[in-house]
């Protein structure tokens, strides 16, 4: 099995970092894993809706392009719904 994680933004905390890598370890017997890490758009700190999303269409276009044809998408978000 295939698995992409595909994610806007680099992740900077060490912690973090190390914890992938470690579950990048354990999961390779199971799975090929890779993460691929999108550019995030730079925004200022008062911005309008309208602009909120320009800047999400943005990313969400960066994000489908990397994302193969023929794939089964989940995607993790906070407001998402829950699925077993």
């Amino acid at each position: 099995m295939n698995i992409k994680i595909i994610a806007v933004g680099k992740i900077k905390e060490k912690y973090m970092k190390e914890g992938i890598k470690e579950y990048l370890k354990r999961l390779s017997k199971y799975c090929n894993l890779e993460i691929i890490e999108v550019e995030d758009e730079k925004a200022p700190e008062n911005l309008s809706k309208k602009d909120i999303e320009i800047i999400k269409n943005k990313e969400g276009r960066k994000l489908l392009s990397k994302i193969p044809q023929n794939s089964y998408i989940i995607s993790l978000e906070i407001e998402g719904k829950e699925i077993s």
